[in-house]
């Protein structure tokens, strides 16, 4: 039995922990731009290029992911953290806007270091726990973004503009920690070398190729739901302070969904929760809607929220499920699979609400996951599939 889950508490809980930590520094980019914006006189549009300068080198995840598979990324998890951290206590003092895309840029290429490798080794101290696992690293993600911008906003108020890159150094000390800590080699490397970027699809098959497609789709929802949920709030006639509120509740009750998500499944199984999920976040969301009152429409906010972001550690416990010799790469090619999904989200939500109204495109948006259901339909048990490939795998390593 202990050879079956080889569970690692303590290491999963190390590398959740460090993922919160890396996190709260990417978070610091929404916060901070009305404060950059007025700091160097920005139009909405130059802010507006920010982002995508900050995102756009997620778009090497998938190569990194594949080369962390193959035991040559491990070591670049501390620099990372270190890097990450550094790189954006500095962005909070930027006095110069090229100087400020710079920094983000290469933010960006240091967070795309920082996850394939952080979840291959979360994988490995799982064990064949894989849900539970991705269940405590994106609880550590979510918890992040809701206290990142606390962080950074309290240390701006209080201390001095000199201070500021002193937020730094819990990343410092929690890369210092890595540095000592974590295997600079992967254990299957010699059974790896040998395998192709396309060699992951075609062991995952049909099967694979599937997830991904409802992972887009429940990602779609997910982004669209979150990124203009306090501009529908505000057309709603509620004060900033609401729709701001409304937001922190969904992320705090998103870091609760994916605490829990990935466990779940691991007792009921990664098909049945996507069924399960892909029935209660649209209603969720529809009763949201209807509420009147404020008090209903945070209840039923904060569990759209629960079943919202469960999804995510349960999509990358079934993929590493799928390929067990490629969990960085699979993991970090649905990553950067939802940057182009935000992008194309945020467009076209924008977009509806624009000539129909927030309302009605939300109601939209909202059955997109009834649309995985068929899809769902067709993917294998993951108890059933966990276990040949277990098999698989021990094979091949006694080999």
């Amino acid at each position: 039995m202990e050879k079956e889950t080889n569970f690692k508490p303590g290491k999963v809980i190390l590398f959740s922990l460090t993922h919160f930590i890396h996190d709260i520094y990417t978070a610091f980019l929404s916060p901070l731009l009305p404060v950059i914006i007025e700091r160097l006189n920005l139009t909405f549009l130059n802010a507006g290029l920010l982002m995508p300068l900050f995102r756009t080198p997620s778009l090497i995840q998938p190569l990194v992911g594949y080369y962390a598979d193959r035991g040559k990324m491990l070591k670049f998890l501390p620099i990372s953290l270190f890097s990450t951290s550094l790189l954006m206590s500095f962005f909070a003092t930027t006095r110069s806007y090229q100087l400020a895309c710079i920094i983000l840029f290469l933010t960006g290429i240091s967070a795309a270091f920082y996850h394939a490798p952080a979840i291959y080794l979360l994988s490995g101290a799982s064990g064949t726990r894989y849900g539970t696992g991705m269940s405590f690293f994106m609880t550590g993600g979510e918890l992040a973004r809701s206290l990142g911008p606390l962080y950074i906003v309290s240390i701006i108020q209080f201390l001095p503009g000199k201070f500021i890159p002193f937020a730094s150094l819990p990343g410092i000390f929690s890369a210092s920690i890595l540095l000592f800590i974590i295997p600079l080699k992967s254990k299957y490397k010699k059974k790896t070398q040998d395998f192709s970027f396309l060699k992951v699809f075609k062991t995952g098959g049909k099967s694979l190729f599937l997830l991904v497609v409802i992972s887009v789709f429940h990602s779609f929802t997910m982004y669209s739901f979150t990124l203009f949920l306090p501009t529908f709030m505000m057309t709603l006639g509620f004060k900033l302070f609401i729709a701001g509120s409304s937001l922190a509740a969904l992320e705090l009750s998103g870091a609760f969904g994916a605490l829990i998500g990935g466990t779940v499944s691991d007792i009921i199984g990664r098909k049945r929760f996507f069924f399960l999920s892909s029935i209660l976040i649209p209603s969720f969301i529809n009763l949201f809607l209807l509420s009147e009152k404020l008090s209903f429409k945070m209840i039923f906010l904060f569990l759209t929220g629960v079943f919202m972001f469960s999804i995510a550690p349960v999509r990358y416990a079934f993929a590493m499920e799928m390929v067990p010799l490629f969990k960085g790469t699979i993991s970090s090619f649905l990553m950067a699979l939802s940057f182009f999904t935000t992008i194309f989200a945020s467009i076209l939500t924008g977009f509806l609400g624009d000539h129909i109204g927030f309302s009605k495109t939300f109601i939209i948006i909202s059955m997109i996951p009834i649309l995985t259901i068929p899809l769902i339909i067709f993917l294998p048990n993951n108890r059933k599939w966990q276990k040949s490939q277990n098999t698989s795998l021990d094979n091949n390593n006694s080999n």
